[in-house]
C-alpha cells in the first residue's frame, strides 16, 4: 500500500492536484443562487458584482485551497527543474492510481527510446522522493 507521499505525488503527476483546486475554484466563483425549494433564482437581493467580489475573498479565506496551492508551488519547484528522463520515470511509476512496476516502467522507457538501467531509474526516483520529503511533509 503506497503511503501519502506516493499518494501526493501521485496526485500531482497525474494532474488530480491541479482538478481538485479547479473544483475548489469553481465550488466559489460560480455559485448560483437556489431558494427554499432547491430552484434558481435570477435575483437574490444582492449585486452580481459584490457577490463575486464576496465569493472571491471567501475563497482566498478556504483553508484547504490555500493548503493545496502551496503544496503545488512546493512540488512544481523540485519536480519542474528535473529533466525529460527523470519526469518520465517518476510519471510512469504514478501512473494511473495504483503505478507500474519496476517492470512496466522500464518497459515503457524502451517502448519510447530511453536507455537507462533499472538501478539508476530506482535511484533516481528514490534520490527524488528523499529530496522533496523534507518540503512537502508537513502536508502529510
Amino acid at each position: 500500500m503506497a503511503d501519502k507521499l506516493d499518494r501526493i505525488i501521485g496526485d500531482y503527476v497525474n494532474g488530480r492536484l491541479e482538478a481538485r483546486i479547479k473544483s475548489i475554484e469553481s465550488r466559489y466563483l460560480y455559485k448560483q443562487k437556489v431558494d427554499n425549494l432547491g430552484n434558481r433564482t435570477a435575483y437574490s437581493g444582492g449585486s452580481e458584482q459584490l457577490s463575486h467580489v464576496l465569493n472571491k475573498e471567501a475563497l482566498e479565506n478556504d483553508e484547504e485551497y490555500i493548503k493545496l496551492k502551496d503544496l503545488m508551488y512546493q512540488f512544481s519547484l523540485w519536480y519542474e527543474p528535473l529533466i525529460k528522463e527523470e519526469k518520465e520515470i517518476i510519471k510512469l511509476k504514478h501512473c494511473g492510481y495504483g503505478g507500474f512496476t519496476w517492470y512496466r516502467v522500464m518497459m515503457e522507457l524502451d517502448n519510447e527510446g530511453i536507455e537507462i538501467s533499472e538501478k539508476k531509474a530506482k535511484f533516481i526516483y528514490y534520490r527524488f522522493r528523499k529530496d522533496i520529503n523534507p518540503h512537502i511533509g508537513y502536508f502529510i
